[in-house]
């Protein structure tokens, strides 16, 4: 019976983490920083300054899709703990159709 307790105290804490309305799992990929801002060139000429402004630009924007694929990443695997723990704890106290 202790260690029903400790399951159930985790279920807790884990629906915490839990946000509604989360999708299913995908691949955030991380941008790449443009090479660009690492050459030494691009500052000498408007032309190539102008061309990494809009490369840069466009990381920013990557970026900001990215960490709103971590977000939803993180969301989504918190609901994910919480179904199983709850299943578990279902399971463990013997119900039926726990899923």
């Amino acid at each position: 019976m202790r260690r029903l307790a400790r399951v159930m105290g985790v279920s807790v804490m884990a629906a915490g983490l839990a946000a509604p309305g989360a999708g299913a799992a995908t691949i955030c990929v991380k941008p790449i920083v443009p090479a660009c801002m690492n050459d030494g060139t691009t500052f000498v000429s408007a032309d190539k300054m102008q061309a990494c402004q809009f490369e840069v630009k466009d990381y920013a924007d990557k970026t900001m899709a990215y960490l709103n694929c971590l977000s939803d990443e993180h969301k989504a695997t918190g609901q994910e703990l919480t179904r199983n723990i709850e299943r578990f704890n279902c399971r463990l106290s013997g119900r039926p159709n726990c899923g």
